[in-house]
C-alpha cells in the first residue's frame, strides 16, 4: 500500500508557535504515559534479568553464567545495563516485590526519552517530506494519542527503542532518497533497528532497496554505502552473536511463535494483526486505502524517482510485517506491530494532505485538526477503558504470584536450584536461581519439543525431562493444583501453593493461575526404569 503525496508546495515558514505547539503535543504524550507508570510484564523482567547480569559481570546471560541468545532486543539489555551501572541498586535483586527495582525505573526513564525523541523526529521528518507546519505536526500528535505506544513506552520493553529508531531510519532513507544525500546513515539507523527487534530486518532490505531505486547515478556507490551503515550498525552484535551463542538471530520462543506457513496459525496471526491495527489505527489506514483506490498507481509513477523510492518503502513496511508475522504463525500483540505505526501515521497524513490539496490553507489545516481530533479520541478511549485497568491488574498479578515465588525461592531453597517455568521473567529476577523455560527462549532445546508436543503435554508427561531434571516445576492453567493427582503412584508432582493472575494478558482476560510443585524424580525413576537407566 502507498499513499499518493500531492505535488510539492513551497516550503512554509515554521513559526514560533508551531514550537510552542509541538512542545504542547511532547507534554500530551508524556502525559498519556502516566496510567502506565507502575506497570511492568513477565517480558519486562528478562530484560531486567539480562541488564543485571550484565552489570553483576555474569555476562550476556538469563541464568548467571550461562550465556544465552534469549533476548529479541539485545541493544536494548546492552542499554540498560550501560545505564544502569550508574544507577545504585541496579544491579541488585530486590527483597520486595512491591518496591518498583531500580533497573526498571532506567528502562522507563529510557522509554520516556525515545518516545520524546520520536515525536520531535516525526515532526522533523514532515518537514523533510516539504509537508506544511501542520501536516508535519499531525504525524508527532497522532502518535503522541496512540494507545498501544503509551502502554509500551514505559512498559520497561523494548518497543519505545525500535519505534526512535525506526522513525530516524525512516528520515535518513528520505534524506537520502529525496535530497540525494549519502546512504551510509540511513543504513546505520536501519541495522541499529534490528537490534532493537528482530522484524526490523525486513525494514533495513526495503530501506537499501529504497536508497538504491532513488540514485539515478552512482548506484552502486550509493548502495553500498547503506550496506555499510547497516553492517556498521548490526556487524558488531552479530559478530559477537556468532562467537557467544553460534546463532545470528535469536532463540526461537514457542511461547510467541508457532510452526511457520501452517495455515490456521497463519489466519490467528493475520487476524489479531488486523484487529490490534484496525482498534487504533482505522483512520490512517482507511485514508490511504481510499486514496489509492481513487487515484491509483499512477500517481505514485508520476512522483520524482526519489519520493517514489521513499513512498514504496513506507507503503510496503507495515503489509510486509503483517505477512511476516502471519507466515511464522507469531502469537500477535500490540507491541510487534508498533515499528510499523510511523509508516502508517506517515501514509495516512499524506493520503490526507492529497485528499485536501484542492482547499484553502485554512481549510487544510481544519482537516488536519479533524484528523487528529478523530484518532485520538478512540485512542483515549481505548487507554482508558481498557488498557491501563488491564495494565494495573496484570502488575498487580505478577507481583502477588511470579515474582512472590521468585523471593520465596530464593529464600528457601539452595542457589543451584533449577525451577521449570513457562514464563521465566519475573520469577527468575527475584529468585536468582537457574530456570529451565518450558518454552524455550533461554532454554533452546525446549523449543522443539514446545512447538511439536504443546505446553499441556510438556508438564503433564515431564517432556522437559530430556532437557533437564529440575526440583520444582511452576504450572500455568485455569485451575490450581491440576497436576498432583494423589491416586496416581506414578504421579512426582507434590503441590506446594498456588496464585492466581487475574489478567494474563490483554487480549486473555480471564484468569489464570500459577501452582507451584516440588518434583519427587525417585518416584519418576521407579515409574519409568527405561528412562531413568538412560540418565545415569
Amino acid at each position: 500500500m502507498t499513499a499518493p503525496e500531492p505535488p510539492l508546495a513551497p516550503r512554509h515558514p515554521w513559526h514560533p508557535r508551531h514550537t510552542a505547539i509541538l512542545v504542547a503535543i511532547l507534554l500530551l504524550g508524556l502525559g498519556h504515559l502516566t496510567p502506565f507508570l507502575g506497570y511492568l510484564t513477565d517480558d519486562t523482567f528478562i530484560h531486567l534479568q539480562f541488564a543485571k547480569n550484565l552489570i553483576g559481570g555474569r555476562g550476556f546471560a538469563f541464568n548467571a553464567g550461562e550465556p544465552t541468545y534469549g533476548s529479541t532486543s539485545p541493544l536494548w539489555v546492552l542499554l540498560l545495563a550501560g545505564v544502569g551501572r550508574f544507577v545504585p541498586g541496579a544491579g541488585a535483586t530486590p527483597a520486595d516485590v512491591a518496591r518498583m527495582p531500580e533497573i526498571a525505573w532506567v528502562a522507563k526513564a529510557c522509554g520516556a526519552v525515545f518516545l520524546a525523541l520520536s515525536l520531535l523526529l516525526l515532526a522533523r521528518l514532515g518537514r523533510t517530506l516539504g509537508w506544511r507546519p501542520a501536516s508535519a505536526l499531525a504525524l508527532p500528535a497522532l502518535l503522541a494519542a496512540h494507545a498501544w505506544s503509551a502502554r509500551w513506552a514505559i512498559s520497561g520493553m523494548e518497543t519505545p527503542l525500535a519505534v526512535f529508531l525506526v522513525v530516524l531510519a525512516l528520515g535518513a532513507v528520505a534524506r537520502a532518497a529525496i535530497e540525494g544525500r549519502g546512504g551510509f546513515l540511513a543504513g546505520l539507523f536501519l541495522g541499529l533497528a534490528t537490534l532493537a527487534r528482530p522484524e526490523c530486518w525486513i525494514l533495513a532490505a526495503l530501506g537499501v532497496g529504497a536508497v538504491a531505486l532513488a540514485a539515478e547515478e552512482g548506484r552502486g556507490k550509493r548502495t553500498l554505502a547503506a550496506l555499510a551503515g547497516v553492517a556498521a550498525g548490526a556487524g558488531p552484535w552479530l559478530v559477537d552473536a556468532w562467537l557467544l551463542f553460534h546463532r545470528l538471530l535469536p532463540n526461537t520462543s514457542a511461547a510467541k511463535a508457532g510452526a511457520p506457513f501452517v495455515p490456521g496459525l497463519m489466519i490467528s496471526a493475520l487476524r489479531a494483526s488486523l484487529r490490534i491495527l484496525i482498534s487504533t489505527d482505522a483512520i490512517p489506514i482507511a485514508l490511504a486505502v481510499v486514496a489509492m483506490a481513487l487515484a491509483g498507481p499512477g500517481l505514485l509513477r508520476s512522483l520524482p524517482r526519489g519520493r517514489r523510492a521513499f513512498w514504496l518503502m513506507a507503503g510496503a513496511w507495515p503489509l510486509l510485517l503483517v505477512a511476516g508475522l502471519a507466515a511464522g504463525g507469531v502469537q500477535v500483540i500490540s507491541r510487534y506491530l508498533l515499528p510499523a505505526v510511523p509508516s502508517l501515521l506517515l501514509l495516512g497524513v499524506a493520503s490526507l494532505q492529497w485528499a485536501s490539496g484542492r482547499l484553502g490553507a485554512r481549510r487544510q489545516v481544519l482537516a488536519v485538526v479533524l484528523l487528529v481530533a478523530l484518532y485520538a479520541a478512540p485512542n483515549a478511549y481505548l487507554t482508558l477503558r481498557y488498557s491501563a485497568p488491564h495494565a494495573r491488574r496484570h502488575t498487580a498479578g505478577l507481583r502477588s504470584s511470579l515474582a512472590t515465588f521468585g523471593l520465596w525461592a530464593r529464600g528457601h531453597t539452595p542457589p543451584k536450584t533449577v525451577i521449570a517455568t513457562p514464563d521465566i521473567g519475573a520469577f527468575g529476577y527475584y529468585s536468582d536461581r537457574p530456570v529451565l523455560d518450558l518454552f524455550g527462549l533461554v532454554t533452546p532445546a525446549m523449543a522443539p519439543i514446545a512447538v511439536r508436543e504443546g505446553y499441556d503435554a510438556i508438564v503433564d508427561r515431564l517432556l522437559f525431562e530430556r532437557v533437564g531434571r529440575p526440583s520444582y516445576l511452576i504450572d500455568r492453567a485455569r485451575e490450581a493444583n491440576r497436576l498432583a493427582r494423589t491416586d496416581d503412584p506414578a504421579n512426582p508432582y507434590v503441590f506446594t501453593v498456588a496464585r492466581e493472575i487475574s489478567d494474563l494478558g490483554i487480549t486473555r482476560p480471564a484468569p489464570y493461575v500459577y501452582s507451584l510443585y516440588s518434583i519427587r524424580w525417585d518416584v519418576y525413576d521407579r515409574m519409568h526404569p527405561r528412562l531413568a537407566f538412560q540418565n545415569r
